[in-house]
C-alpha cells in the first residue's frame, strides 16, 4: 500500500457485500465502488486478490492461472465502479476477495479491510410461480415466474408451455442478488381444461427449474334444449343449462318447476355428462 503523506486512509473507502450468494456453474457479480482522495487521477488499474495473489488484473498474465478468463471488471474505474463478475464459478472460489487500485506515482490502496466471500448454492432458489388456477372460458389469463440470481450479465431464460405475449423485468436486490421476472399473458379456452402450465427457468450455465400449476376452465356458453313429455307431465317447455361438454368428468344438473296433468307440481331433475346424454330424474 502506497499513501502520500498528506493521505490518509480514511479518504480511500471502499463498499461492498461481506459475502454474496452464487450458484455453482453459473457466474456471479461482486458489485463494488470505491473512493480516494481528491487527486487528479488520468490512468486506473483495478486489482483483486486473495491474499497476496491475483485473481483479476488487467494483464491475464498477472492473474492466477485457475482464475485465468474467467474474472472481468464490469464497473467503470473513472466513474469509482469496481464490480467483479466470476464466471463458472467452482467450489473453490469462496474467497474471501478484496479491491485495490492503483493510480498514478504513489496513489496506491490496497482495500484488505473490507473483504467478499461468496456463498456457494448447488441448486438454484426456488421459483415464485402465481397463476390464478380456476378460470372462465375467454378470460384473460396473467402467469408470473420470478427468480433470484447473481448473474446479471447473463440473467436466466424463460421458457412458458402456453404461447401468449411475454414480458421480461429485471430488478437490482441487495448484496449482489437480483431478481428476473417473466410474465406470461394469454386468453383460455377450453384445450387448457386440466392442463399443466409450465414454466421452466434455465440458468446462466445450464442448471434448470420448472414448476407448473394446473388450470381448470369454467364453461362461459349456454346448453338448450326443448323437452315435451306425455301424463303425468304435460310439457316442460324450453330448458337452458349451462355446459362445457369438454369437462366430462363432470355432471350437470337443472331443477326445473313443471305442472302435471292432474295439477301436481313435480320438481324433476335434467342431468348431463357428456354431450348428448341428457336424462331425466324424477
Amino acid at each position: 500500500m502506497g499513501l502520500c503523506a498528506t493521505q490518509t486512509e480514511s479518504s480511500w473507502t471502499v463498499d461492498v457485500p461481506s459475502s454474496v450468494e452464487g450458484l455453482l456453474g453459473s457466474c456471479v457479480v461482486i458489485p463494488c465502488s470505491y473512493n480516494y482522495p481528491d487527486i487528479a487521477a488520468h490512468t486506473f488499474t483495478g486489482i483483486w486478490r486473495i491474499d497476496d495473489q491475483v485473481i483479476y488484473h488487467p494483464t491475464e498474465s498477472n492473474t492466477m492461472e485457475k482464475y485465468r478468463g474467467r474474472t472481468k471488471l464490469l464497473g467503470d474505474l473513472s466513474k469509482k465502479n469496481c464490480s467483479l463478475m466470476i464466471e463458472n464459478l467452482q467450489q473453490s472460489d469462496g474467497g474471501p476477495f478484496f479491491f485495490r487500485i492503483e493510480l498514478e506515482g504513489p496513489n496506491k490502496f490496497s482495500y484488505s479491510n473490507n473483504k467478499v466471500s461468496i456463498s456457494m448454492i448447488g441448486e438454484p432458489n426456488p421459483t415464485d410461480f402465481f397463476v390464478q388456477e380456476e378460470v372462465k372460458e375467454g378470460q384473460t389469463v396473467s402467469a408470473f415466474c420470478s427468480v433470484s440470481h447473481s448473474c446479471p450479465t447473463n440473467p436466466p431464460d424463460f421458457h412458458w408451455s402456453h404461447s401468449g405475449e411475454q414480458h421480461f423485468q429485471t430488478q437490482n436486490l441487495q448484496n449482489g442478488q437480483w431478481k428476473a421476472t417473466s410474465t406470461l399473458t394469454f386468453r383460455s379456452d377450453r384445450t387448457d381444461n386440466n392442463k399443466p402450465l409450465r414454466c421452466r427457468v434455465t440458468y446462466h450455465g445450464g442448471k434448470q427449474r420448472e414448476p407448473s400449476k394446473t388450470i381448470k376452465v369454467k364453461c362461459k356458453g349456454l346448453g338448450s334444449a326443448s323437452v315435451t313429455g306425455r301424463s303425468p307431465v304435460q310439457s316442460l317447455g324450453s330448458l337452458s343449462w349451462s355446459l362445457c361438454p369438454w369437462a366430462r368428468h363432470f355432471t350437470y344438473c337443472l331443477l326445473v318447476l313443471a305442472r302435471g296433468a292432474d295439477g301436481a307440481i313435480w320438481q324433476p331433475r335434467f342431468c348431463q355428462s357428456a354431450p348428448g346424454q341428457l336424462w331425466l330424474q324424477l
